[in-house]
C-alpha cells in the first residue's frame, strides 16, 4: 500500500509541474512557437513522467512480468504432468484391453473344449441309451416271441384235438364207441 502512495505521489507531482509549467507562459500576446519555448518543455515534461513511471513501475511491472511467466512456467509443468498421466493411463487402459482380448480367447477356447466334451460325453451317453432301448425290445420281442409260440403250440394243440376229435368221430361206429366205454369201465372196475 505504501508503494502505491508513492507511485501515485509522484505521478501528481509531475502532473502539477507541467500544469504549472505549461500556465507559465501564457502571458505572452504573441503566439510564436519556438522549439525551446513550446516543444522543450513538453518534452521535458514527458521524460520526467515517463521517468518517473519508469522509476516507480519497472519493480511491480517487472514482478508482474516474473509472477505471470512463473505462473505460465508452472502451468506448462502442470500440463506436462497431466499429458504424462495421460500417456500412462493411456498404456495402461491399452494393456488392459490386450490382457482382456487374451482373457477373452483363453474363455472362448475353455469354453470350446468344455462344449466338445460336453458334446462327446452326450453323444456316448445317447449310445448308451439307444443299447438300452434296443435291448429293451430285444427283451420284449423275445417275450413276445415265446408268447406267439406258446399261443401257437397252444391253438395247434387245440385244432390237433379238434382235428383227431372229428376224424375219430367219423371213423368210430357205434359198436367200437360201446367196445371202448365197456373196455374203459373194466379196466377202471378192475382196478378198484
Amino acid at each position: 500500500m505504501k508503494k502505491y502512495l508513492y507511485i501515485l505521489t509522484g505521478i501528481a507531482g509531475v502532473v502539477f509541474a507541467s500544469v504549472v509549467f505549461a500556465s507559465s507562459g501564457g502571458g505572452h500576446g504573441a503566439e510564436e512557437y519556438t522549439f525551446m519555448g513550446d516543444w522543450l518543455p513538453r518534452i521535458i515534461n514527458f521524460a520526467i513522467i515517463v521517468g518517473l513511471l519508469f522509476y516507480f513501475l519497472r519493480k511491480p511491472v517487472r514482478d508482474l512480468f516474473k509472477n505471470r511467466t512463473a505462473e505460465i512456467a508452472k502451468a506448462m509443468e502442470e500440463s506436462k504432468a497431466a499429458r504424462e498421466r495421460a500417456l500412462a493411463a493411456l498404456a495402461e487402459m491399452e494393456r488392459k484391453a490386450r490382457e482382456m482380448d487374451a482373457e477373452t480367447l483363453t474363455m472362448v477356447a475353455d469354453a470350446q473344449a468344455r462344449g466338445e466334451k460336453d458334446k462327446q460325453a452326450l453323444i456316448e451317453e445317447g449310445r448308451k441309451i439307444v443299447r438300452d432301448i434296443q435291448e429293451q425290445v430285444k427283451i420284449g420281442v423275445d417275450i413276445e416271441v415265446q408268447k406267439a409260440k406258446a399261443d401257437l403250440a397252444t391253438e395247434a394243440a387245440r385244432l390237433a384235438v379238434d382235428l383227431a376229435e372229428g376224424k375219430i368221430k367219423d371213423k368210430i361206429s357205434k359198436q367200437d364207441h360201446e367196445r371202448i366205454v365197456k373196455d374203459y369201465i373194466a379196466s377202471v372196475g378192475g382196478r378198484g
